[in-house]
C-alpha cells in the first residue's frame, strides 16, 4: 500500500502505491521507547507523551513527512490513517505539530509547499487556539487529552 522513495521537498518520503480510501491505516509507528534525554537531535523520533518518545524503527514510519495540509492523521494511538482518499503516487504526510508538545521546542522552517503553510513547524502548545482546535482530532492521544478544549 505504501513505499519509501525520494521526495522532491523532503529528501525521502512515503508514497501510496495504489489508491487508498479515507480512514485506511497507512502505517503504525514503532521503535524503541526513549526518554527526552535519550533523543538525539536530528534523529528520527516521535513524541508520544510528556517525556516519552519512540525512536527510529528503520521502516517506512521514519520517512512520513510533514505538511500543513496533511492527508494523514493519527487515530487510535500510533496508527496513521488517511484523512481523505489518497491517489496512487501521492506523498503521504501528517502535521508534525500533532505530536510535538515541548515548552522549549524552537520550531523549524516548514518547506511543505501547501497553500496554507504556516511557515514554521511548532509545538502544539504554541499554535494559535483555532489551529489547535482544527488539528486536535488528528493529534496523538496525549495531546487530545491535554487540550480537551
Amino acid at each position: 500500500m505504501i513505499y519509501v522513495k525520494a521526495s522532491d521537498q523532503h529528501g525521502r518520503g512515503v508514497f501510496a502505491d495504489c489508491d487508498i480510501p479515507a480512514g485506511a491505516v497507512l502505517v503504525v509507528f514503532k521503535g524503541p521507547l526513549l526518554r527526552r534525554e535519550q533523543v538525539e537531535p536530528g534523529s528520527y523520533h516521535l513524541q508520544i507523551g510528556e517525556d516519552l518518545y519512540i525512536g527510529a524503527s528503520g521502516e517506512a514510519d521514519d520517512y512520513v513527512n510533514h505538511s500543513c495540509e496533511p492527508n494523514a492523521g493519527f487515530r487510535g494511538g500510533l496508527a496513521l490513517c488517511a484523512l481523505r482518499p489518497i491517489r496512487a503516487g501521492e506523498e503521504i504526510a501528517w502535521d508534525y505539530s500533532c505530536a510535538i508538545d515541548e515548552e522549549d521546542f524552537p520550531g523549524f522552517p516548514c518547506a511543505c509547499g501547501a497553500a496554507s503553510c504556516r511557515g514554521v513547524v511548532r509545538s502544539f502548545r504554541h499554535l494559535d487556539p483555532a489551529t489547535r482546535a482544527r488539528l486536535r482530532p488528528w493529534a496523538l492521544p496525549y495531546l487530545r487529552d491535554r487540550y480537551r478544549g
